[in-house]
């Protein structure tokens, strides 16, 4: 898979059927390889969970969307998932154990976008650019910024954290190659058309 300009990422504060809708939303309004969906879940059982990983792998494979699973490589491995994306506490052999899938390493400070380019993986989840529950103070696109100059040509940089509609442009002019969103589309009314405007605020083709 290739880097996606739209990430969504689950989260267990909305329902499954609203995951599901912004889901088929968002497929259907973006190009074929602009949308992935990331499966982060720390409440349910191991059980519970993959049996969500397996149902957002059907729906996600019927749309032709790119399945990323956090953390568990046993799981991801389990669903057939396109990608893994690991915590700040990941060692080089976890990521050297999904060498096949495609990987993102979270970014809460420069260091981590330097660690994520000796990993050698494909994109750095870099946050909270903008203000975000729980997620302490916003970094701002001056982080993006230097992130882009750490990671190089070999790591994507991914911005996550309070971005919107309004944001996205921002987040892309200091060099982002996508966003990560929750409540963007999760929230929306009409996920399909804000995840146009995410991905429309990216001036690459």
């Amino acid at each position: 898979m290739r880097t996606p300009r739209v990430l969504l990422i689950t989260d267990v504060a909305f329902s499954d059927d609203t995951v599901l809708g912004a889901i088929d939303a968002a497929a259907r309004a973006l190009p074929r390889g602009d949308f992935a969906v990331q499966l982060r879940d720390r409440t349910r059982s191991r059980e519970d969970r993959a049996a969500w990983a397996r149902r957002l792998r059907g729906v996600t494979r019927t749309l032709d969307v790119a399945l990323i699973v956090n953390g568990d490589v046993g799981l991801a491995r389990e669903v057939d998932a396109d990608g893994i994306h690991f915590g700040v506490d990941a060692t080089l052999d976890d990521v050297e154990a999904a060498a096949a899938m495609w990987r993102s390493f979270a970014a809460h400070r420069d260091e981590d976008v330097a660690r994520a380019r000796v990993a050698g993986v494909d994109a750095a989840l870099v946050s909270p650019i903008f203000a975000s529950p729980g997620k302490g103070a916003p970094r701002g696109t001056a982080a993006l910024a230097r992130a882009v100059r750490v990671a190089g040509e070999r790591v994507a940089v991914i911005a996550l954290g309070g971005v919107g509609e309004a944001e996205a442009r921002a987040c892309f002019e200091a060099g982002a190659v996508g966003v990560a969103v929750i409540r963007a589309l999760l929230c929306a009314t009409l996920p399909g058309e804000v995840a146009r405007k995410l991905r429309a605020a990216c001036a690459a083709p």
